[in-house]
C-alpha cells in the first residue's frame, strides 16, 4: 500500500510519534471523504518501545491502522486536561497511575458539581477517561490502552495490553508501563503531527468544513487565552471544565484582592503569569500545584485559605537552610516507591549523621529540631477536610514551609505529628520541581507514588534499623508480641501501626505476624490487612 504522506516527530527513546497516510482500502465505500482521507498507519513510541505494535490473526503488525481523523479531532477537543489534569477521578488508594483507572473501585470516591451536591462518580469516572485515555478516540479502530495525565512538572504515560472487546484475536505486544516524561518533549511532536496532517486533510478537501474546524481547533492551541484554562486543569477545582475554569477565576480573583497589601510581586509569585503562547505548561504557579493535590470538591474557603498562606509567606528573598539537601528525584516506574523512600532517608541520615545524634537516654529521631535547625517554618492551619493531613511549600519566593491541618486527627497525636513532619520534608527535599519549587497538599488526592515514599521515607527516618534493633535488644517483652509492639513504640515516639509495617518492611516479623500485630495494636480484625 502506497503512502501518500507520512510524518515523524520525538525521540523513540522518549516520546514519539510516525502518522503516515495511506491509501483507504475501501476506497471511500465505507466512509466520508474526510474520513477515507485519513487513512493510514500510527507508531505511539515511549521509552524504546513502540506501543501500537500488536498481533492481529497471527501476523504481528508495527502501526494500527485505522481512520485518524477522530484521534485528531479528539487531541484538539481534550488538548488542556490531557496535558494538564493531574488529579485521578478516584483519589489514589489502589491506584498506580492513569492506566488503572479502568478498574479502579469508586464506592469512596465522590465528586460535587457548582452547587456543592454529590455528582454520579461513574460519569465523573467516565468523563476523565474521556479526556485522557487514548481508546476515546479509536472509532471503531485498534488502537492500544495508553492514558496521558499531569504529574506533577511531567507527563505520565502509562499503557497496558488490555484486550479490546470483540477483538480477541489482538494483541498489543508492548507489556504494562509507565513513563514520566517532560511536558514539551510530549506536547511538541503531538502537536507537529496534528498541526501538519490537518494541512494535508485540508489541502486534500479545500471545500471541507470539517477539515477547516480542525485547522482552525489546531491554531487555537497557540492562543495565549488558553493559558488561564490550562492553569485551571492544574489546579483541578472541580470535576469538568466549567466548573474548574469558573472556580479557578473566582479563587484568582479572592486572591488579588486579599494580595493588594502583599503587594503585586506577591500575587504574581503564587498565581503565575495571565497568558503564554507555548501549547503545553512546562511549569505551573504555586496555587495551582496546591489544589491539584486536593480533593476535586475542596471548599473554596479552604482553597482561599491556602493562598492566603503562600501570600503572608511571601519573601522576594528568602533562606532555604535546606538548600545543601536537596535532591530532587524523578520517580521512578521501575522501583517500588516504599524502597525508594528507604534509600533516600538512609542517605539522609549517613550524610546529617551529627543532626541526627540520640542522647544516651533517648530513643525517638529529633526530626522536628532538625527541621528546625534548618529553618523549616511549622505552622498550623484549619481546613475543613479533614482528610487533608499537611502542606509544604517552598519556592524562590517562599522559604520551606510545612503547615499542619488542625482538623486532621493526627494533629493531636505526637508521633503521628512526628510521622507528618519527616513525610513533608521528604516533599521538601525530594519533591522540588527542578530543585527549585514545591506544592502539594498530603492526602488521599496527592500522586500516589509521591505519598508512599514520603510515607516510606517518613518511616525509616524515625525508624532507622539500627536503632530498631537496639531498642528491640532491650526491650523487656519480644517484639513479636502486642506487649513488645507498645515498648518500642512508645520508646521510639512512633505510632504501633507505622512500626509493625516498618518492621515487617525490614524483616524483624513475618507474613504472618504482620495482620496479628496489626490487628492488636488497632483494635481491627486481621481480616482487614489480609
Amino acid at each position: 500500500m502506497s503512502i501518500r504522506w507520512e510524518r515523524f516527530a520525538g525521540d523513540t527513546s522518549t516520546f514519539a510519534l510516525r502518522l503516515t497516510f495511506l491509501h483507504d482500502p475501501d476506497d471511500g465505500a465505507a466512509a466520508t471523504p474526510e474520513m477515507s482521507e485519513s487513512w493510514g498507519a500510527l507508531q505511539i513510541w515511549v521509552d524504546g518501545k513502540n506501543l501500537c505494535a500488536h498481533v492481529d490473526q497471527g501476523e504481528t503488525l508495527h502501526s494500527a491502522h485505522w481512520y485518524f481523523l477522530p484521534l485528531l479531532e479528539w487531541l484538539c477537543a481534550n488538548w488542556d486536561p490531557l496535558l494538564h489534569e493531574e488529579r485521578l477521578p478516584v483519589g489514589n488508594k489502589g491506584v498506580r497511575n492513569a492506566a488503572d483507572v479502568q478498574g479502579a473501585a469508586v464506592a469512596a470516591s465522590y465528586t460535587y458539581d457548582d452547587r456543592g451536591e454529590r455528582g454520579d462518580v461513574l460519569e465523573y469516572q467516565y468523563e476523565w477517561q474521556q479526556r485522557h485515555s487514548l481508546w476515546a478516540a479509536r472509532d471503531g479502530g485498534l488502537l492500544p490502552d495508553v492514558r496521558l495525565r499531569r504529574l506533577r512538572d511531567q507527563i505520565e504515560v502509562a499503557w497496558a495490553s488490555t484486550p479490546l472487546a470483540g477483538a480477541s484475536d489482538v494483541q498489543f505486544l508492548a507489556p504494562e508501563g509507565t513513563q514520566f516524561v517532560d511536558p514539551q518533549a510530549v506536547a511538541q511532536p503531538l502537536y507537529e503531527i496534528l498541526s501538519c496532517a490537518a494541512e494535508w486533510l485540508h489541502e486534500r478537501l479545500p471545500g471541507s468544513k470539517q477539515c477547516e474546524e480542525l485547522v482552525d481547533a489546531v491554531n487555537d492551541l497557540r492562543s495565549p487565552e488558553r493559558a488561564e484554562q490550562r492553569t485551571a486543569w492544574v489546579a483541578g477545582l472541580g470535576s469538568n471544565q466549567k466548573e474548574i475554569v469558573s472556580r479557578w477565576r473566582r479563587i484568582r480573583e479572592s486572591v488579588e484582592r486579599a494580595g493588594t497589601k502583599a503587594g503585586a510581586a506577591a500575587v504574581d509569585a503564587i498565581l503565575g503569569p495571565r497568558s503564554e503562547t507555548d501549547v503545553v505548561l512546562s511549569g505551573s504557579c504555586a496555587a495551582a500545584l496546591l489544589f491539584g493535590s486536593a480533593a476535586p470538591s475542596v471548599a473554596e474557603a479552604d482553597a482561599l485559605s491556602l493562598a492566603e498562606h503562600l501570600l503572608e509567606a511571601y519573601d522576594p528573598a528568602p533562606a532555604d537552610g535546606l538548600a545543601d539537601a536537596v535532591w530532587d528525584v524523578d520517580l521512578d516506574p521501575r522501583q517500588p516507591p516504599w524502597k525508594h523512600g528507604y534509600e533516600l532517608a538512609d542517605e539522609l541520615l549517613e550524610e546529617f549523621d551529627e543532626h541526627f545524634e540520640i542522647e544516651p537516654w533517648k530513643s525517638e529521631i529529633p526530626v522536628e529540631a532538625f527541621l528546625r535547625d534548618h529553618g523549616v517554618r511549622i505552622d498550623e492551619i484549619h481546613l475543613s477536610d479533614a482528610n487533608l493531613r499537611a502542606v509544604s511549600f517552598v519556592s524562590e519566593h517562599h522559604s520551606p514551609t510545612i503547615l499542619l491541618n488542625l482538623n486532621h486527627w493526627s494533629s493531636e497525636m505526637p508521633p503521628a505529628r512526628r510521622f507528618t513532619l519527616a513525610h513533608e520534608l521528604c516533599h521538601l527535599l525530594h519533591d522540588r520541581s527542578h530543585g527549585a519549587s514545591l506544592a502539594i497538599a498530603s492526602g488521599p488526592w496527592a500522586p500516589q507514588a509521591i505519598e508512599q515514599r514520603a510515607n516510606a521515607f517518613a518511616a525509616f527516618l524515625l525508624m532507622p534499623p539500627d536503632r530498631v534493633q537496639s531498642v528491640i535488644a532491650s526491650s523487656k517483652s519480644p517484639i513479636r508480641e502486642r506487649e513488645g509492639i507498645q515498648e518500642v513504640a512508645r520508646r521510639l515516639n512512633v505510632s504501633q501501626t507505622a512500626l509493625v509495617d516498618h518492621l515487617w518492611n525490614l524483616g524483624f516479623i513475618d507474613e504472618e505476624d504482620r495482620p496479628r500485630l496489626r490487628s492488636a495494636v488497632s483494635g481491627l480484625s486481621s481480616a482487614d490487612f489480609m
